[in-house]
């Protein structure tokens, strides 16, 4: 008997190891992707401008990043203590202007710089719908809890969704290396705040858009992470307590289609190794005095000197002198 419509992914795109780099962006699923990444220490930048949602943010933001355009007091707003861009996500809020100016741009830098060598770009989407600040008609990436009275909700046109897509691979193919991969894939996040009909028009028009635009380039390719979601897994038990956002087992199964499909098999026993190790690191020890602390001590630190030549430089550097200062102390 069959009990679940199982899917089945098969890419032609690069395969990633430990020499690759890659570039997140977009959604919360952008987030738990590359956490993913960053756990087992790969070379990964996520998110320069915090987590965005639609389209037109994403392509804001790539262009600032292209053109290196660097923002100037006068583009940041004041709402109530905080000052605030409309083009960034709250976590970029600062009582200081400068200070927050000083780091949009220093990312902004950066971003640019890891583009220019990045094998992987990955761009998660996840809604259609975009809001207007009324005051000056300007589409935002964040509305920073401002009141709502304060925006207009659009629904995104499919022409709309398509430019800005088409932008956004158009851009990164001008700044990327040769070779470089762009993988789009579709929030399974249920913005159903916005209404369950309602998502479900945002959803699709996402999902038109980006095979559209994929079908149209040879260097992009879309990874199912929301028909894993919905039609593999189609279950409430993989939700989190929200109903909303995927729990862990549903995260860790999307990753795993993902690490298998992506990432080449000759890593995984040095990504099983990077696991124990930061296993190892989240231990909580009792008593720092025992010989079988002495020992865990010695074991981590040798399999992080077993493992180093294979990551990116300085992958464990902080861990390290960490671990050999309490066998110093321990001593």
């Amino acid at each position: 008997m069959i009990f679940r419509t199982e899917l089945t992914y098969d890419p032609q795109t690069v395969t990633l190891d430990y020499s690759s780099r890659i570039f997140t962006i977009g959604s919360c699923f952008a987030t738990e992707i590359s956490e993913k990444l960053s756990g087992y220490k790969f070379s990964v930048m996520h998110n320069p401008f915090g987590v965005l949602f639609h389209p037109p943010a994403i392509e804001n933001a790539l262009m600032r990043i292209y053109s290196r355009e660097e923002y100037q007091a006068s583009e940041i707003y004041k709402y109530e203590e905080l000052y605030l861009s409309w083009d960034h996500h709250s976590s970029f809020n600062d009582i200081s202007v400068e200070k927050l100016v000083s780091r949009i741009n220093k990312n902004i830098q950066t971003a640019n710089k890891f583009l220019q060598e990045a094998d992987m770009i990955i761009i998660t989407l996840g809604t259609a719908f975009v809001y207007k600040l009324r005051q000056y008609d300007l589409m935002v990436a964040n509305c920073h809890k401002v009141p709502n009275s304060q925006f207009s909700k659009i629904l995104l046109e499919d022409h709309q969704i398509k430019t800005s897509l088409k932008n956004i691979v158009e851009m990164l193919t001008n700044i990327g290396k040769k070779g470089m991969k762009i993988l789009f894939t579709l929030s399974p996040v249920r913005h159903i705040k916005d209404g369950i009909i309602e998502n479900n028009r945002s959803k699709s028009r996402l999902l038109n858009a980006v095979h559209s635009v994929v079908e149209s380039y040879a260097n992009c390719e879309y990874f199912p992470s929301y028909e894993f979601m919905m039609d593999d897994l189609r279950d409430y038990r993989f939700y989190k307590d929200d109903l909303i956002h995927p729990n862990d087992m549903a995260v860790d199964y999307i990753w795993e289609k993902f690490r298998d499909a992506h990432i080449s098999p000759k890593v995984f026993p040095v990504m099983e190794t990077v696991k124990k190790i930061n296993s190892s690191l989240q231990h909580k020890v009792r008593n720092t005095h025992t010989i079988a602390y002495k020992k865990f001590l010695y074991t981590t630190v040798k399999d992080i000197q077993e493992v180093e030549p294979f990551l990116p430089q300085g992958a464990f550097q902080e861990e390290y002198m960490v671990l050999r200062k309490r066998m110093n102390e321990s001593y």
